[in-house]
C-alpha cells in the first residue's frame, strides 16, 4: 500500500514538473523572441517623400490603389450619397426626426473629407505611433537576459512553481497572440475604414451606429502597444539596472512571470478604457465641424447676429435666431405698408371726424 502511494506521488511530481517546464520553455522562448518589431507598428516605405511617395512593401501597394482614387474610395462615395438619399427617403414616410436630416447635411461633407484623406491620414498616424513605440521601448536585450537569470531559480513549492509557470507561459503567448492579431486588424482597419465613415456619416439608423463603433475602435488598436511599452521601460529602470533587486529566489521567479501579465493586462485595459475616450473625442470632432458649419451657414443667411448664437450656443440656436430675425422683419414691412405715408394731408379723411 505505501508502495503505491509512493508510485502515485512520485508520479504527480512528474506530471507537475512536465506542466511546469512546458510552460516555462514558451516563457523562456517568449522572452529570447522579445523584440522591438513585436511590439512595431506596420508603416509603408515609400520612394518619395515621407507618406506621400508610392510604397514598396506588401501590401501597402494594393492597399494605396484601392484607398487612393481606386474601387475602396468611389464605393465609399458611392455608399455615402446612397445613405444620404436613404436618410431623406426615410423622411417620406415620417420616420426619424427633422434635426436628423438637416444633421445628415452636416456631417456628410465631413465623411467624404475623410473618405478622400483617409489613406494619408491612417498612415501618418501609424508612423507617429510607432515612433512613440520606438522611443518608449527600452534595450530589451538587458530586460531578457534579467528576466532569463531570474528564471534560472526554482520555487521549492511545486504547485506554486507550477502557477507561476502557468500565468508566465499563458501570458507571454496571449501578449505575442495580441500584438500580432493587432498588426493583422490595423491592415483589416485601415483598407476598411473608408466603407466605415460612409456608413456612420451617412446616418442611417442602426447601421450609422454600428460602421461609428467600428470605426472607433481604430485608435485603441493603434495606441495598444505604448502602454506595454512604458511597462518594459520601468522594469529595464528597476531591474535591468539593478536598482531594486529582489532579495530572495521566491521574488525573483515572481518577477520574471510577473512582466508578461503586467504588460497583457495593461494592455486590455488600454483597449477597454479607450473606447469610451475616443467615443469622446469623435463626438467632440463631429460636433466641432457641425459648429463650423453651423457659424458659417448663419453668417450666410443671418448675419453676424446669427453666426455669434452659432458660435455660442449651437446650430439649433442659431436657427431659432435665425427664424425670429426673418419673423421680426417681415413684420416690420407689413406695419411699414399698413402705415400711412408722412406726406398725406389726413384732415380730410373720414376718419378722422
Amino acid at each position: 500500500m505505501v508502495d503505491l502511494i509512493d508510485v502515485v506521488l512520485e508520479g504527480t511530481k512528474a506530471v507537475v514538473d512536465w506542466f511546469t517546464g512546458l510552460f516555462m520553455d514558451g516563457l523562456r522562448s517568449g522572452y529570447e523572441t522579445l523584440t522591438e518589431g513585436m511590439f512595431g507598428t506596420p508603416t509603408p516605405n515609400t520612394d518619395g517623400t515621407f507618406v506621400f511617395g508610392d510604397p514598396t512593401n506588401a501590401p501597402w501597394s494594393a492597399i494605396r490603389d484601392a484607398l487612393v482614387g481606386g474601387e475602396i474610395m468611389l464605393i465609399s462615395l458611392l455608399l455615402l450619397v446612397m445613405s444620404v438619399q436613404g436618410r431623406h427617403t426615410i423622411r417620406i414616410f415620417n420616420i426619424g426626426s427633422a434635426y436628423e436630416a438637416g444633421k445628415t447635411k452636416k456631417t456628410a461633407w465631413v465623411g467624404a473629407f475623410l473618405i478622400i484623406t483617409w489613406y494619408w491620414v491612417g498612415s501618418l498616424t501609424l508612423y507617429l505611433i510607432n515612433g512613440f513605440t520606438i522611443a518608449l521601448m527600452p534595450e530589451l536585450s538587458s530586460v531578457t537576459e534579467t528576466m532569463l537569470g531570474y528564471l534560472e531559480v526554482s520555487v521549492t513549492n511545486p504547485g506554486l512553481g507550477l502557477l507561476f509557470a502557468l500565468v508566465g507561459g499563458i501570458s507571454m503567448w496571449a501578449l505575442e497572440a495580441l500584438l500580432y492579431i493587432r498588426k493583422v486588424l490595423i491592415y483589416i482597419y485601415l483598407y476598411g475604414m473608408p466603407v466605415a465613415f460612409a456608413l456612420a456619416y451617412g446616418n442611417i439608423p442602426v447601421v450609422s451606429d454600428i460602421a461609428l463603433g467600428f470605426s472607433k475602435r481604430f485608435v485603441p488598436l493603434t495606441i495598444l502597444p505604448l502602454p506595454a511599452a512604458v511597462i518594459l521601460k520601468g522594469y529595464d529602470l528597476i531591474y535591468a539596472g539593478e536598482m531594486l533587486t529582489p532579495g530572495t529566489k521566491f521574488l525573483k521567479y515572481l518577477v520574471a512571470t510577473s512582466l508578461p501579465l503586467v504588460a497583457l493586462y495593461v494592455a486590455w485595459k488600454t483597449f477597454k478604457y479607450a473606447t469610451p475616450l475616443t467615443a469622446k473625442v469623435v463626438g467632440g470632432a463631429t460636433k466641432g465641424a457641425a459648429l463650423i458649419g453651423g457659424v458659417a451657414a448663419g453668417a450666410y443667411v443671418g448675419g453676424a447676429g446669427v453666426a455669434t448664437t452659432a458660435a455660442r450656443w449651437g446650430p439649433k440656436a442659431a436657427a431659432g435666431h435665425a427664424v425670429a430675425q426673418k419673423a421680426a422683419a417681415r413684420g416690420q414691412a407689413s406695419d411699414e405698408e399698413n402705415s400711412t405715408p408722412s406726406y398725406r394731408r389726413t384732415e380730410n379723411d373720414p376718419g378722422t371726424y
